[in-house]
């Protein structure tokens, strides 16, 4: 077999700018979004992980695809907040949860090809594998947390504290997912 000698290293990514750049500023444009009224959210976010990208080092084509990544936003961000805003007046079914955010990490798994274009060492499945994971987390907690916590923490707890937390894991799930992909086969 054709295995690398040591397996991929993770640990180096929590020392990484872009990688911390890519956790926090999202939650940044989040706060920012709700500051404005949410409407430039999908921008927002985009330019932060723009941001981000830009910094990486490993990263040698420029970052005009990035900008496709409006399209996933527009169709399922703005979505996705209304329906977390809601979360907690039980006015929706817990099925359009999953529909919502797998449609939104389902998306962002196709943006293996867009990294593929700006990293040449980039290798497929981590990317997908980090979204798989992170939409678990958002469904598990975001559906667990009604049925735990049902109308017990009130909703501006919700918006200001425990959305921006799980936003950070996902986004420092998806970093790893980008950290691991760009390694080479045998290591850094």
């Amino acid at each position: 077999m054709n295995l690398p000698p040591q397996a991929p290293d993770i640990r180096s990514a929590f020392r990484k700018k872009w990688f911390w750049l890519w956790a926090l500023l999202p939650i940044g444009a989040y706060y920012a979004s709700w500051l404005l009224m949410m409407m430039p959210f999908p921008l927002f976010l985009v330019i932060g992980q723009w941001v981000a990208l830009e910094s990486f080092h490993k990263k040698q084509k420029p970052m005009t695809l990035w900008l496709l990544n409006l399209v996933t936003l527009l169709v399922t961000g703005l979505l996705i907040v209304v329906m977390v805003d809601k979360m907690w007046t039980n006015q929706y079914d817990d099925y359009l949860l999953f529909i919502l955010f797998g449609t939104y990490y389902l998306f962002q798994c196709f943006n293996e090809w867009v990294f593929f274009k700006l990293f040449p060492s980039w290798r497929f499945g981590y990317w997908s594998a980090a979204n798989l994971i992170a939409a678990a987390v958002w469904i598990g907690v975001l559906v667990g947390g009604k049925f735990i916590l049902p109308f017990a923490i009130k909703h501006e707890y919700v918006l200001w504290f425990i959305i921006p937390v799980l936003g950070i894991i996902s986004n420092s799930i998806t970093a790893l997912g980008i950290h691991l992909a760009t390694q080479t086969r045998y290591g850094l």
